[in-house]
């Protein structure tokens, strides 16, 4: 009888392991997460490599490589990366995570994005000096290269996109997308640039304060400044944080950013996977 039981149980376990093998959250074939979503408004989506579907993201979700997240109509997310930067997606934006590299002990960091469609604030407090360091978003018209800045990105057209420099120091160099297109630009605090398609980027030009405003607020998550989350991870409180994510506009100041190495910032995009079609609509 016990020999019975333990055969009973036995298989019992051996049929819930493979259950659970099939129905593996799509976590299990990633790896280790590499941020988190530290604030959300509204409804955003998101897509880990091996999924079928995407799910509605809540506080707190693990973000991982090749991972895709849209926004929906009066939505917002603020992500918190491995090295402390923070990729802020305003409404209607669908972006999808290409590359990323995070080696402190070789003092390396290489993030690739891709913006689809959208408007995308980074704020890069650190550079790294290690071989292939960069952190870069592409739009279906522009490339933006930085090694440690605040910017925003606005690709809510398809065939322009614009780049406007909160904070720079050192540089934030835009390029088209196409490489046999010549020539770029370096912005610096307060400066922008638009990229048409098939152009060169526009030369910079100062930044209307309008415009500098309406990019900061439509890239504005608010944080939970009374439960956890960003606010925590941040050490400030939540208006503090939220503060400091608008660059000094509020009073926050951005970190102090050393001088970069001297290394390119522009390389090859790795391919990246198939898109998946966005959620369809309730």
């Amino acid at each position: 009888m016990l020999r019975s039981l333990k055969g009973i149980s036995i298989m019992t376990l051996v049929g819930l392991f493979l259950l659970f093998c099939a129905s593996a959250p799509s976590w299990a074939v990633n790896g280790q997460p590499i941020g988190s979503i530290s604030a959300i408004e509204g409804e955003v989506y998101l897509s880990h490599k091996g999924d079928t579907a995407a799910f509605e993201a809540i506080l707190g979700d693990s973000i991982y490589l090749y991972d895709h997240i849209q926004t929906e109509k009066r939505s917002r997310v603020q992500i918190l990366f491995q090295d402390e930067s923070l990729l802020n997606l305003a409404e209607d934006t669908y972006i999808q995570i290409t590359e990323h590299i995070y080696s402190p002990a070789e003092n390396r960091r290489s993030s690739v994005f891709r913006l689809l469609m959208g408007r995308a604030r980074a704020i890069v407090g650190r550079y790294f000096r290690g071989a292939g360091s960069r952190f870069k978003v592409s739009t279906p018209t522009a490339i933006i290269g930085v090694r440690g800045t605040h910017f925003v990105v606005d690709a809510t057209l398809s065939d322009e996109t614009t780049v406007v420099c909160i904070d720079s120091s050192p540089d934030l160099v835009v390029r088209n997308i196409q490489e046999e297109i010549p020539g770029e630009v370096t912005l610096t605090a307060g400066q922008m640039t638009r990229v048409l398609e098939g152009m060169p980027p526009a030369l910079p030009t100062a930044a209307p304060d309008d415009l500098m405003m309406r990019l900061l607020m439509d890239t504005r998550v608010m944080l939970p400044a009374f439960q956890g989350g960003a606010a925590d991870l941040m050490g400030l409180s939540g208006r503090e944080a939220d503060a400091s994510a608008l660059g000094g506009m509020e009073g926050g100041n951005m970190p102090p950013i050393p001088e970069a190495p001297d290394q390119p910032l522009f390389q090859p995009i790795p391919p990246s996977l198939p898109l998946p079609p966005p959620p369809p609509p309730e």
